[in-house]
């Protein structure tokens, strides 16, 4: 599968179209540390080959330090009531064969992932990590830097 993705400022799917806000940027300036960003997006677009229609897939969705650690993206309640870090986004997708698919003919998957609110500690070059069925098909980096003052 080939997939494209990008940064944004705001990024959401309608009828399989990905409309994006401040899209193309790989770098945040914050004044310090601990700093927070109002939001981030990561918009991508899944070209699905033919023969991988029918089929259930797993897209997940990771940020990576340098170092190899997975970054948490924000928290939810476990069931303790207690917040857990969440340390990844995705779900499974599966596109079918309309009648109109000419057969060999790829289909696009769309999808958009927004985190609000998006902590970081300290400054560092990041990956947003896509996998698709467990299998790491691209990386977006970005770096998190402390603004000239």
């Amino acid at each position: 599968m080939r997939v494209n993705a990008f940064l944004a400022d705001s990024a959401e799917v309608i009828n399989n179209k990905i409309y994006a806000l401040g899209a193309g940027w790989s770098a945040i300036n914050v004044r310090s540390f601990p700093a927070v960003h109002r939001r981030v997006a990561v918009a991508v677009s899944i070209a699905v080959p033919y023969t991988e229609t029918n089929t259930k897939h797993q897209l997940t969705l990771q940020l990576q330090s340098e170092d190899g650690k997975h970054l948490p993206l924000g928290a939810r309640a476990g069931a303790d009531g207690k917040p857990e870090p969440v340390t990844q986004m995705g779900g499974e997708f599966t596109l079918g064969r309309p009648p109109q698919l000419v057969d060999g003919d790829e289909q696009t998957a769309c999808f958009a992932f927004a985190i609000d609110a998006m902590r970081f500690s300290e400054a560092g070059f990041l990956s947003w990590v896509i996998s698709i069925d467990g299998e790491e098909v691209t990386r977006l980096p970005m770096r998190v830097q402390q603004a000239a003052q």
